[in-house]
């Protein structure tokens, strides 16, 4: 059981680091908060069928549930993220949302009642440490107090978001929690583009397999497999996977954008494995056999 919770963390978090990679290619033809609506809408409508055909007992209180997190997820989290790299620097951005994980750690401590480890606290230590090397530009341009301000709001909303839908996923099914958050956290986007005079539905020519992309697999698939993964494994201990994401989506961009990758961001993905590596494992100090760490029970 616990390898099917590993299995569904790396399909995962690959899925999720191929997002910068596919919209750096068309960041100059569509505009990032079109994008955003697009994406969930598309990954929460392609779920659509599916759901309904599972016929799920789904009460008021539960699409009350979904509109929440969708609200808090796909427009309050994702808004903010993409005006704090609008206003500010975008690395610095990266580094501050790639760091979910902390939040995680505290909110589930609070709701989940999870025990905070010192193997979690030294991952996230690392982590944060790593992704810094990996992601900080410089000085291209500048921060502002908003732009730091958002990024970390958008960093903790996505942190209570994810102990919030583990919470849920224990009682309703993955698919239907995403598909229906998906669908009613990006309607909140169309008076948004629309005051904004930003197109709702035209798609660039060109953009649509990409668009669509990021829509079924990105923040449809994705987010199902994550939140199922979390079923298994405590949610603090499967989000530290985040760390992983600046890594793997800077070994893609060198692959298919033909990005060259400096000695500080090698340096910087050692250090995030070495994190991720210290949390998924433990070492017995009588056999000095590295174990699985799993506090969870019945797995």
């Amino acid at each position: 059981m616990k390898y099917k919770g590993y299995i569904l963390l790396l399909l995962t978090i690959l899925m999720f680091s191929t997002l910068e990679v596919v919209t750096s290619t068309i960041k100059n033809l569509i505009n990032p908060l079109q994008l955003t609506f697009l994406r969930f809408f598309i990954g929460g409508v392609v779920m659509l069928p599916l759901v309904i055909k599972k016929r799920e007992k789904v009460q008021a209180k539960d699409l009350l549930f979904f509109l929440a997190l969708g609200i808090l997820n796909i427009f309050i989290s994702m808004s903010s993220f993409q005006y704090a790299i609008t206003i500010g620097k975008a690395s610095t951005a990266a580094i501050l949302i790639s760091s979910n994980p902390i939040f995680v750690m505290l909110f589930s401590s609070i709701i989940l009642k999870e025990k905070v480890t010192y193997n979690r606290i030294a991952c996230i230590l690392l982590g944060i440490a790593g992704i810094t090397l990996i992601t900080y530009k410089g000085n291209v341009g500048g921060d502002t107090a908003v732009s730091l301000i958002l990024a970390i709001f958008a960093s903790l909303t996505f942190g209570l978001y994810t102990v919030l839908g583990k919470m849920k996923s224990d009682d309703i099914s993955s698919i239907t929690m995403i598909c229906y958050s998906s669908i009613f956290g990006s309607l909140l986007y169309v008076p948004v583009l629309l005051l904004n005079d930003i197109p709702i539905f035209r798609i660039p020519e060109g953009t649509i397999i990409r668009i669509m992309y990021v829509g079924v697999f990105v923040s449809g698939i994705a987010y199902v497999t994550y939140m199922e993964a979390l079923k298994i494994l405590t949610v603090s201990k499967g989000a530290m996977v985040f760390f992983l994401k600046p890594v793997i989506a800077s070994i893609l961009a060198v692959i298919f954008l033909s990005e060259s990758m400096s000695f500080k961001t090698v340096a910087g993905m050692i250090l995030v494995l070495i994190g991720v590596f210290i949390n998924f494992i433990k070492i017995d100090s009588k056999s000095m056999k590295v174990r699985d760490k799993f506090e969870e029970t019945g797995t």
